[in-house]
């Protein structure tokens, strides 16, 4: 098995909760300048010097001891307010994937994230930039940069969108140059949200490093298992 995904940094330690514990985790920090990653795997766990990986930031690799770097989460835990410290989108300690559907206006869906009604038109306004608009402006707590957009069947990622916008031309940038079509379902922004308070946490990975999981920034991961 293996699976990928991203997460808003949160800047202090995080549980990325996949639904099983995995044998290895790379997770890369896609902004600024500078290539922010670690790699795991559960061999390194049999030395203290790489415990929770190896850090390859600015290509200078730096062995990560125990409580700078990544873990195996085994899960089965009762969320209390003092574990979840924050349930906000975007932010919390304890994260599970977030499948919810926000092109839909708030009125009619909750939670959604369309102005005023839902966006199912996405309009090609300029080939070469890969930009257009939809047929209403998102108001942006859920819908941004980051998530994924189906257009007529085939799933794309929103690189820009500001808050408030997304019905003028050029206001969207997608990650391909996509035909004028039907929008049948965006993503949230985040990718994984904050599981509730009283809610038992399924098992994944942890993450202690604020070099790499910097507040706000666009963390991405792949995890998986090996056959043996």
């Amino acid at each position: 098995m293996k699976i990928g995904g991203h997460f808003n940094g949160t800047g202090a330690d995080v549980f990325i909760c996949v639904g099983f514990v995995p044998d290895f985790v790379n997770i890369m920090n896609l902004e600024g300048t500078v290539e922010l990653k670690i790699q795991w795997n559960k061999m390194m766990m049999g030395a203290a010097e790489v415990v929770e990986g190896i850090d390859t930031q600015i290509e200078v690799p730096t062995a990560l001891t125990k409580g700078n770097g990544i873990m195996p989460y085994y899960g089965g835990e009762t969320l209390t307010e003092a574990m979840q410290t924050s349930t906000g989108y975007g932010e919390g300690v304890y994260l599970k994937r977030d499948d919810w559907d926000y092109r839909h206006y708030s009125g009619n869906v909750n939670p959604g994230d369309a102005v005023a009604v839902d966006i199912d038109t996405w309009t090609l306004d300029t080939t070469a930039d890969y930009t257009g608009h939809f047929n209403e402006d998102v108001n942006g707590d859920y819908i941004g940069e980051g998530s994924r957009i189906c257009i007529d069947g085939k799933w794309y990622t929103i690189v820009a969108l500001t808050a408030a916008q997304g019905e003028a031309a050029d206001e969207v940038t997608l990650s391909n140059t996509v035909p004028s079509g039907n929008v049948l379902s965006i993503s949230g922004k985040s990718g994984y949200k904050p599981i509730p308070v009283g809610q038992m946490t399924p098992a994944g990975f942890s993450i202690s490093n604020a070099t790499i999981n910097v507040n706000d920034a666009l963390i991405s991961f792949e995890c998986g298992t090996y056959d043996i």
